[in-house]
């Protein structure tokens, strides 16, 4: 396998020279509503009082986030990901522009491909962002495609670690989503997630979005 790390200061630079490399064009971005309305209705769409991550040992005492994002084609992944936390912070990266965003605590990303297809010459890769400490709440996700095709976005979360008299435990789930996308249509989906142990993580659409869209074009599930 073939990994590319990026730290926190040049987060997911490297997919994007591998873009450019590959003649992927930027584009223009779309804009995109950064206000979309995440109404109150459960306490995960309340920005709670946590504190943030100070070390990697966050990771298993303040509970993580990982999420694998690709597409069917050959090379890189032909969508970025811009996530924004609930306290409006963004990590992620934009093919189009191109354009990086790493504002939170502690996170890094990074390319796993695998081995080089003999007739195209090129690798299948995934793209990784990890969170550590997440806080609880309501993330956006914006999926901003270069082109017309399907992508699909697993994302893993695990609570912070609680000790009770069998020891230390945590809670660790699973969602998965995957749909068709437009280039001229960036998706929009929400992610909820708490630190509490015995919660799981939910990931969809945002609700405004469903309501003015095709909702038979989009296959989301939980495990």
């Amino acid at each position: 396998m073939s990994k590319v790390v990026m730290t926190r200061r040049c987060l997911l630079w490297a997919l994007g020279i591998s873009l450019v490399h590959l003649g992927v064009s930027s584009g223009r971005a779309a804009e995109l509503d950064a206000d979309t309305n995440l109404a109150a209705r459960s306490p995960l769409h309340q920005i709670r009082d946590e504190v943030d991550p100070t070390d990697q040992q966050s990771c298993e005492s303040m509970g993580q986030i990982g999420i694998v994002y690709e597409t069917g084609n050959a090379g890189p992944p032909n969508i970025g990901l811009r996530i924004t936390d609930p306290r409006g912070r963004k990590i992620g990266y934009d093919p189009r522009t191109p354009k990086v965003w790493q504002e939170l605590p502690l996170a890094d990303g990074f390319v796993e491909c695998n081995e080089i297809d003999d007739k195209t010459g090129l690798k299948h890769c995934a793209a990784h962002i990890q969170i550590c400490g997440p806080v609880s709440g309501t993330f956006k996700l914006e999926v901003l495609p270069t082109q017309n095709g399907t992508y699909s976005i697993i994302v893993m979360g695990t609570s912070e670690s609680k000790r009770d008299q069998a020891g230390p435990h945590s809670t660790a789930s699973r969602a998965e989503y995957r749909s068709e996308i437009r280039k001229q249509s960036p998706d929009v989906l929400t992610l909820n997630y708490s630190r509490e142990a015995g919660t799981k993580i939910s990931l969809g659409r945002n609700d405004a979005q469903v309501a003015t869209s095709d909702k038979s074009r989009a296959k989301p599930s939980v495990r």
